[in-house]
């Protein structure tokens, strides 16, 4: 490992290593090496785990919607849909939306997080699909921060099916802080923890007409279901939601990894699905690899251990200038689905769904997501013939929804848009799949992450 660079050079070197990806496949979240039963051969890759019906309902709780179209297969097959179906996000399990630059033993003095993601979607997801899929780097840029400059990277993510129909696409986006107290590599010494943090808040505490109030606002959320939302009858003005998420448990916190982190190759490669003693020697048989174990010592126990629990653990989330347990983004990214899916009920259909992550929601945090429709119009959508594509012509009848999630301070932790198709009186049901060609093309930060409709 090179010690003599300065932490700016090694800030300028990650971003010019990082540059050099652009246009390339990512080796991110790939299938379990040999001998393990999974076609090696890629892009695209095949995901692990089959869509089931149990999959669909556990990870559909994870994400905080009970919506029978999702967690009750009986529900499902009486619907136009002929079966269950999933949340179209539960593509984020299929392959990570976003990349992670450049990598260097020891790492490189910036903390990353999930900033965004910004999906398009062709079609349903049915109960027993399997997937593979591809991501590539697609851009790289700085922003002015508070703290100095924020480096961006935006992948550009495919998801098919076992047939080779294209499903859906996100742009997911990464954010890099550089962080002078790591010095040349990835962690923070536990002389400097606490020099840069990036927020300074404890942890909530709620008065009894807060709680009151919370609890009045769940009492509120209603999910159309089965009754039908014509967009004949939609208005521009119309409120969305509210979708309101309780204080932030822990529980809420690590049940997304019985989905995730348990059903991927990063998790098993990383030792997320593992505890107890044979975590450490997990990885520890990996370090040579350029694994970050032992890279951080315990601030309490003194015991080496990894980045990999920063978000969840109270005494270590400070290694990311963090004042406590945080949020995974990659998880708020697929929970704002809800609040489009319970107001547009089982006859709509998300066709695009974006959102920027602002603040992160931190243990005992309240959010209260609301939208409004913005715009109220008709588009057409062209196909092509040939694997992964969809011909032909169809106009859609669209609304343009713009939303945010609040805190229970004011701040907002998501804001974002998204465009739902519903069906008409006069033109009929939603006609799916969407039609499209094979490859769509690359949508960039600078288009999806305003209004995107």
């Amino acid at each position: 490992m090179t010690t003599e660079q300065t932490f700016e050079e090694l800030v300028q070197e990650f971003i010019s290593k990082s540059k050099d990806l652009i246009g390339t496949e990512s080796d991110e979240n790939l299938p379990p090496w040999p001998p393990a039963p999974y076609d090696q051969e890629g892009p695209p890759y095949e995901f692990s785990q089959r869509i089931t019906p149990e999959f669909i309902s556990k990870y559909s709780l994870t994400i905080a919607d009970d919506n029978p179209l999702y967690t009750d297969p009986n529900y499902g097959k009486k619907t136009k849909y002929g079966s269950q179906i999933a949340p179209g996000p539960v593509l984020a399990l299929v392959r990570y939306p976003s990349v992670h630059g450049a990598q260097r033993e020891g790492g490189y003095p910036l903390a990353n997080f999930i900033s965004g993601a910004a999906w398009e979607f062709f079609d349903v997801i049915h109960s027993g699909s399997k997937f593979r899929s591809s991501k590539t780097t697609k851009e790289i840029f700085e922003k002015p921060g508070s703290r100095g400059n924020l480096v961006f990277m935006t992948s550009d993510n495919y998801y098919w099916d076992y047939h080779g129909d294209l499903i859906g696409k996100c742009y997911g986006t990464q954010i890099y802080v550089p962080i002078p107290s790591m010095g040349t590599t990835r962690v923070i010494s536990n002389e400097r923890l606490g020099e840069h943090m990036m927020y300074e808040r404890k942890a909530q505490q709620y008065s009894k007409e807060e709680i009151d109030q919370t609890l009045k606002d769940i009492a509120s959320m209603k999910r159309r279901g089965p009754e039908t939302l014509y967009w004949e009858d939609v208005n521009e003005g119309d409120t969305v939601g509210p979708l309101i998420l309780p204080p932030w448990t822990l529980q809420d916190q690590v049940v997304y990894h019985s989905c995730a982190y348990a059903t991927t190759v990063w998790g098993h490669f990383q030792g997320d699905n593992l505890a107890f003693e044979p975590i450490y020697h997990a990885l520890k048989a990996i370090d040579k690899e350029g694994a970050l174990f032992g890279s951080i010592t315990h601030p309490v126990t003194g015991w080496p251990s990894t980045m990999n629990t920063e978000h969840e653990d109270a005494l270590l989330a400070v290694f990311r200038g963090q004042p406590g347990p945080f949020d995974f983004g990659v998880q708020r990214s697929q929970i704002p689905q809800r609040l489009f899916t319970d107001w547009m009920g089982d006859d709509g259909f998300i066709r695009r769904l974006q959102m920027a992550f602002r603040k992160p929601v931190y243990y005992s945090d309240t959010t209260v997501y609301r939208g409004e429709v913005v715009k109220k119009f008709k588009e057409v959508q062209e196909g092509e013939k040939g694997e992964g594509a969809t011909p032909g012509k169809k106009q859609y009848h669209a609304v343009g929804i713009k939303y945010q999630g609040l805190n229970q301070v004011g701040e907002a932790q998501v804001i974002g848009t998204g465009t739902v198709y519903l069906p008409s009186r006069e033109a009929g049901p939603v006609d799916l799949p969407i039609p499209h060609p094979a490859r769509p093309p690359f949508v960039s930060y600078e288009t999806f992450y305003r209004d995107w409709y």
